[in-house]
């Protein structure tokens, strides 16, 4: 038995293995070879699970092992491989070095356009005294297409920008030409127009571009697209993005920006030449909207001016009446007297004289009579007098510029309007000493007039309204102060445009205070609005003192 084989060196007794030792260390070495080959097997599964080729070598160059991914490339078996020189294994599958990196090579495959990135990694282990170098290659076709695309990508982008700019350029002198000169028929120029009766296959030669050279189509009223009549008596595209002529048109980015700013610059050409005659229309209907206005006011005074003559020629008809009773009297007893005096009658007659002087108030009538001539009379100038500042307020005689008292332009139309204005208002008056102004006043007047009636209207049941008038620094000041309902803020800026009115429907047209600031800026004046509501409104006028030649109105 193994167990009982014993011996002795020196003093020591060695003791031999037995056998069970022996083959407790055989199945530990077993099992330990079987993880080794474990271990082996896991690690060419992992490399040949790797898409990138792997290739160890030996220092000479000839290859010591591949993964799965080389003998798939190479179509070769794995023991044909081994001992192979690996460039020539890379260069008999028709791979050539097409780019040289410091750590890497570019290779291409021109039989499959593959283009593949080579990696060599050298080593040295001591303890397994071996040398070599592991190469990768790793496939890069597509990274190799996103690139190129990248960069074809970018050359027209670079491209696209250039254009932009050269495009941006060109709009900007255009902008600038349409800002110094006021020219909007201007439009960039753009080569993909094309004749679209062609690309349309139209034969329609009513349509006004058949047979002309290339043109937006789509600018021109009254075409006819994909055989249908266009305009306003015709079906017509939805957009004209649907329209291939369109399309073909802006198909590029740049072409694409340049058709809207045409088609912008379409527009306000358009929108140009309507504002142009409805302005050349508004110049030609100013001086009739500036008449009706004043006609208006006029018509609107003109209950208020009737009521004023009517007062005065009342009481003047009704002291007219009084003084024919008074004369039928004074004639029954003037000739009572008269017949006295013929007959020689007796002294008691007299007494049917006095009788008769008496029962007919005679005395009275004598003492009433000069009372009532002095109020006709008053009447009778009352009367001349709202005659006259109406003549003052409407100068027809006057429609030339010439110089004026402003303080008698302000009396005058308070004359006019103070019918309007007794009802509602208290009103103080402070003129100041004022040189004779260069202007027009029958339109100074109306310009009283409109904020002097505006002033009455803003009060509701009892104010006050404050006349106003100074010199100062070669302007005349007038201020026109009421205590109002006062204009919210909202509506303090809006106030001069025309049809615009803060009264309730029906009670203003709207053109009185519009009127009013052009009459002022035709006179170059200002008018100032300071308003609170609830407390009141100031309107201040600034009129120069020496004017600048004006026309006449």
């Amino acid at each position: 038995m193994i167990e009982n084989n014993r011996h002795i060196a020196g003093d020591e007794e060695a003791e031999i293995p037995s056998e069970q030792d022996v083959i407790a260390r055989q199945d530990e070495l077993k099992e330990l070879l079987r993880k080794v080959e474990i271990v082996k097997r896991e690690q060419h599964k992992i490399m040949d699970s790797v898409g990138d080729m792997i290739i160890l070598t030996d220092d000479e160059g000839k290859i010591k092992r591949v993964n799965k991914a080389v003998q798939t490339f190479s179509s070769k078996p794995y023991k044909e491989i081994l001992g192979m020189d690996w460039e020539e294994l890379i260069f008999e599958n028709d791979l050539e070095a097409v780019t040289l990196y410091v750590e890497s090579t570019e290779l291409f495959q021109r039989t499959t356009n593959k283009w593949f990135t080579l990696t060599a990694y050298p080593f040295e282990d001591s303890e397994l005294n071996y040398s070599g170098t592991v190469i990768t290659l790793h496939e890069t076709t597509e990274l190799k297409i996103v690139s190129e695309e990248l960069e074809n990508t970018n050359k027209n982008i670079n491209l696209n920008r250039e254009k932009l700019q050269a495009a941006l350029k060109q709009i900007s002198i255009l902008m600038q030409n349409v800002t110094t000169q006021k020219e909007t028929s201007i439009r960039l120029t753009n080569d993909h127009l094309v004749k679209c009766y062609e690309l349309k296959k139209c034969e329609k030669p009513d349509c006004i571009c058949y047979g002309k050279d290339a043109m937006r189509c789509w600018q021109v009223a009254g075409t006819y697209c994909g055989g249908e009549l266009q305009g306003s008596f015709a079906q017509k595209y939805g957009n004209c993005a649907e329209c291939d002529v369109f399309e073909h048109a802006t198909s590029d980015p740049i072409y694409q920006m340049g058709e809207q700013f045409n088609n912008m610059m379409n527009v306000m050409d358009t929108k140009n030449r309507e504002l142009q005659e409805a302005l050349g229309n508004l110049k030609s209907s100013q001086s009739t909207v500036l008449h009706q206005e004043k006609m208006a006011s006029i018509g609107q005074l003109a209950a208020g001016v009737a009521h004023e003559i009517n007062n005065p020629t009342g009481f003047i008809t009704s002291n007219l009446g009084t003084l024919n009773k008074y004369v039928s009297k004074l004639s029954s007893y003037i000739s009572t007297l008269s017949a006295i005096v013929e007959s020689g009658e007796s002294p008691e007659t007299v007494e049917e004289v006095k009788k008769e002087k008496k029962k007919l108030k005679i005395d009275y009538i004598l003492n009433d009579l000069t009372d009532l001539i002095s109020e006709s009379l008053d009447g009778a100038n009352r009367i001349k007098v709202i005659v006259q500042n109406l003549k003052s307020f409407s100068r027809v005689d006057e429609a030339d510029c010439k110089h004026s008292d402003i303080n008698e332009c302000m009396e005058s139309t308070l004359n006019i309007v103070w019918n309007e204005l007794k009802y509602k208002a208290a009103v103080t008056k402070e003129y100041g000493d004022l040189p004779q102004v260069k202007c027009f006043p029958q339109q100074i007047n109306q310009v009283f007039m409109n904020i002097l009636v505006n002033a009455s209207h803003a009060i509701e049941d009892q104010g006050e309204i404050k006349i106003k008038t100074w010199n100062g620094d070669g302007w005349i000041h007038i201020s026109i102060s009421d205590t109002g309902s006062g204009i919210p803020e909202e509506k303090v800026t809006k106030i001069f445009e025309p049809f615009f009115t803060t009264k309730d429907v029906g009670k203003g047209t709207g053109l009185g205070l519009s009127i009013t600031y052009e009459i002022i800026q035709k006179h170059h004046g200002e008018i100032l609005v300071d308003s609170e509501v609830g407390k009141g409104t100031t309107f201040t006028i600034k009129l120069p003192v020496n004017g600048p030649d004006l026309k006449s109105a």
